[in-house]
């Protein structure tokens, strides 16, 4: 056979098997497409009210479940809780007693709570993502574990956020639940993963922060990432059972009061932008310190149990001079709102927040990103007050934009940061200054730290979501 011959059989057995591949290809989609079909047709009306009356109840249990674990938060707190200064001449240094031993306590437990999950790696955010993401249930003992470390941490003082690990906490109970409603309910159709997790995650959100719109759309912003067949009903019946919870038990109470408008000119749009960009800066180093700590954690070969000793040491030991770090910092936003922090103090507090935040839960203090992020967008839009205005009870406010900038590119949710601006200040200026701010700090962060910090976790892992490569 000549060399022509040979090289053209070779070349019509390669069409011949890509055509095989392809073949198959196409009829795998073929099947999918079929399948996917013919789930839509079982999701009838029966089914859609069952989903929508089960998620209502899901939601009001959630977020009882949420309000009751702050509520335990803040009881603990209130043990310890210090004076807050508002520059370097109020420091005092004494060291409380009660607040040492309280950190010393919630580290022993925190040690004991680390070795009983498994890898020693709380669970968060980023592991709700991923189950969604990629049609696999949740881990529950080790989500619901780690949602207790959260509540030890941030009870004795740690420099760290609940709603994270409460929304991890939601997408877990959601799960059990639906599982539950499936066994008992003999035929009845299991609703589709992510729908089921982003109902819980919305619950916890909505009543923690009053803001239900904002919650719904922040599950589908960041934890479905779509409008699927079924629809976002599961979603917002889940957020507004909780949101009613929430009602109930604390009255229509805003998580922050802000009663001051903005003007909507040109001077605030720029440094709406301005607000923005130092948000991002921000937010860049602070999720790659909180990202690269677990490296340099399993670096110091330190027993998993004594891990939190670390961080809880120099929290006691920093306690006079910034005890605004402790917990997680919602009363020291308060003030920045209020605009009466000093320039100097609220550069340290920035650059210390990142540090301990990473510290914490990089040695196992463990809680969530999101309070963090709150705090350090507070204390951005408070230095553009301080610069801008001075340090003045009439401050104008755009401590708020810094916080939704950074939240919404913390939590890779841009959309669901401004529409809870809108539900907590009621303005709509402050609405439309807040999409200036967030689009600004969200497009450079997703440049240099991509999409989310729980992205960015779930990269380093080895897990690729479809918009991390697109």
């Amino acid at each position: 056979m000549s060399k022509d011959d040979l090289k053209k059989k070779t070349n019509s057995t390669k069409t011949s098997t890509d055509a095989f591949q392809e073949g198959v290809k196409y009829a795998e989609s073929l099947n999918k497409l079929r399948g996917e079909a013919q789930v839509q047709r079982d999701w009838g009306l029966p089914v859609r009210i069952t989903a929508i009356v089960a998620s209502l109840v899901v939601g009001s249990i959630v977020g009882l479940v949420s309000l009751t674990l702050l509520f335990l938060v803040e009881f603990f707190n209130n043990l310890w809780k210090l004076p807050l200064g508002t520059s370097f001449e109020d420091v005092t240094f004494s060291w409380n007693p009660i607040l040492g031993l309280s950190l010393l306590v919630t580290a022993l437990i925190a040690g004991q709570i680390l070795i009983r999950i498994k890898d020693g790696r709380p669970r968060g955010p980023a592991d709700l993502i991923f189950s969604a993401q990629k049609n696999k249930p949740p881990e529950l003992k080790n989500g619901f574990l780690s949602a207790f470390l959260a509540m030890v941490s941030l009870s004795g003082g740690s420099s760290v956020g609940m709603f994270g690990p409460l929304m991890h906490f939601g997408g877990c109970f959601s799960y059990k639940v639906d599982s539950f409603v499936e066994k008992v309910l003999k035929g009845s159709k299991k609703l589709p993963l992510d729908i089921v997790l982003g109902s819980g995650a919305a619950a916890a959100i909505a009543a923690v922060f009053s803001a239900p719109i904002g919650a719904a759309i922040f599950a589908h912003e960041a934890i479905i990432r779509r409008f699927g067949a079924f629809g976002a009903g599961p979603v917002i019946a889940a957020a507004f059972g909780a949101h009613w919870v929430s009602i109930l038990l604390t009255g229509e109470n805003r998580l922050f009061d802000i009663t001051s408008g903005p003007e909507l000119n040109l001077e605030s749009m720029f440094i709406a932008i301005g607000i923005g960009l130092a948000s991002a800066v921000v937010v860049i180093t602070y999720i790659n310190s909180v990202t690269a700590m677990p490296k340099f954690v399993n670096a110091t070969k330190i027993p998993l149990v004594w891990r939190p000793l670390i961080p809880a040491s120099l929290l006691f030991a920093l306690s006079p001079i910034f005890p605004h770090l402790l917990g997680h910092g919602l009363w020291s936003v308060d003030i920045a709102l209020a605009g009466q922090f000093s320039l100097l103090f609220l550069l340290a507090l920035i650059v210390f927040k990142i540090i301990l935040t990473s510290l914490c839960i990089g040695f196992g203090l463990f809680g969530g990103v999101f309070a963090p992020a709150l705090f350090l967008g507070a204390m951005v839009g408070a230095l553009a007050d301080v610069v801008l205005f001075g340090n003045s009870s009439l401050s104008s406010g755009f401590a708020i934009l810094g916080a939704a900038s950074c939240i919404g590119a913390v939590i890779g949710a841009p959309l669901a940061a401004v529409v809870i601006v809108f539900e907590l200040t009621g303005s709509y200026d402050w609405a439309v200054l807040a999409m200036i701010s967030v689009v600004s700090s969200q497009q450079f962060t997703r440049a240099f730290s991509g999409r989310s910090l729980f992205d960015k976790q779930l990269m380093l892992r080895g897990v690729k979501l479809g918009d991390d490569y697109r």
